[in-house]
């Protein structure tokens, strides 16, 4: 299923267990189509006190490959999107005095990769970005951190994203013996985003089983 496909889906889904769901799509690039996008989501839901940044944009490029174009395609629907998106939720939260800002990070960004540095590079400007608004947002009561996590096994359409035999050996080198999935990812999110959360802001939460390296 596509990407909106499967939003759709979960969003029936939050239906049926008794909840409300909207999904409402922006261009990220553009300031204006995100504001009309956290307008629509308050019509349907309410103002925004919670926001989760989850984007991407890997492309596996050695650094004698990365052009500009490139490399500023990679930052802007990362780091720029994420820092959109925030700066127009914020007021909101301001005027509720509660709010919460997750942005998911990345391993990379924090032990570097080869052959991706304008991924790492966007990846590590969210941590830089969740620091500081953490700093300049607690006095509103805004609690913002990030998650920095390894490669998640993920399954589409009946395929996972890790080969079985690579996936068993990533997991010798892990303590838990197994990799994260999008549930492990999902459990700490919903509880950094919730009220349940009231003290822990301005951290990068490694996510890798105990793997250090």
């Amino acid at each position: 299923a596509s990407a909106p496909g499967r939003a759709h889906d979960a969003a029936e889904a939050i239906r049926a267990g008794g909840g409300s769901a909207a999904v409402v799509g922006s261009e990220l690039r553009s300031t204006e189509a995100i504001g009309a996008m956290v307008d629509d989501v308050a019509e349907e839901l309410g103002r925004v006190v919670v926001l989760v940044n989850a984007t991407s944009a890997y492309r596996g490029e050695p650094l004698a490959e990365i052009t500009d174009d490139g490399w500023s395609a990679t930052i802007e629907d990362m780091l720029g999107a994420t820092f959109r998106v925030s700066r127009a939720v914020v007021p909101g939260m301001q005027a509720a005095g509660w709010g919460r800002i997750v942005s998911i990070a990345s391993r990379s960004a924090l032990a570097g990769v080869a052959k991706s540095s304008h991924y790492a590079a966007a990846k590590a400007g969210i941590i830089g970005l969740t620091s500081s608004l953490a700093k300049e947002l607690g006095p509103d009561g805004i609690l913002v951190n990030a998650v920095a996590p390894t490669q998640i096994l993920t399954v589409k359409d009946g395929v996972p994203s890790i080969p079985e035999e690579r996936a068993e050996k990533m997991a010798r080198s892990i303590p838990l013996r197994r990799l994260a999935t999008p549930s492990d990812l999902a459990a700490l999110v919903v509880w950094l985003a919730s009220d349940a959360n009231q003290y822990v802001t301005g951290e990068t939460i490694a996510f890798t089983g105990g793997a250090k390296t």
